[in-house]
C-alpha cells in the first residue's frame, strides 16, 4: 500500500507544479512511470498524473478488500 501512497503523492506534486506553471521535478515524473509504466502517447502529463492517482486508489481498494477477505 505504501507504493500506491508514494505514487499518489508524486502525482499530486506533479499536478501542483503544472498548476503553478512550474516544471515538475524529474524524480516525481519518474515515480509516475515506475508505478504506471510509460506515459501513453497523446496524453498530457496532467492527465497521466490523474490516471496514476486513479490506478493507485484502485490498487489500495483491491488490497483492502483482499485483506478483509483473508
Amino acid at each position: 500500500m505504501q507504493e500506491s501512497l508514494n505514487a499518489m503523492k508524486a502525482a499530486l506534486r506533479v499536478l501542483t507544479a503544472l498548476n503553478e506553471k512550474r516544471t515538475p521535478r524529474e524524480a516525481d515524473v519518474e515515480a509516475l512511470v515506475q508505478f504506471a509504466g510509460p506515459q501513453p502517447r497523446g496524453i498530457n502529463l496532467d492527465e497521466f498524473a490523474c490516471d496514476v492517482i486513479q490506478k493507485a486508489l484502485g490498487r489500495r481498494t483491491d488490497q483492502r478488500i483482499a485483506g478483509a477477505a483473508g
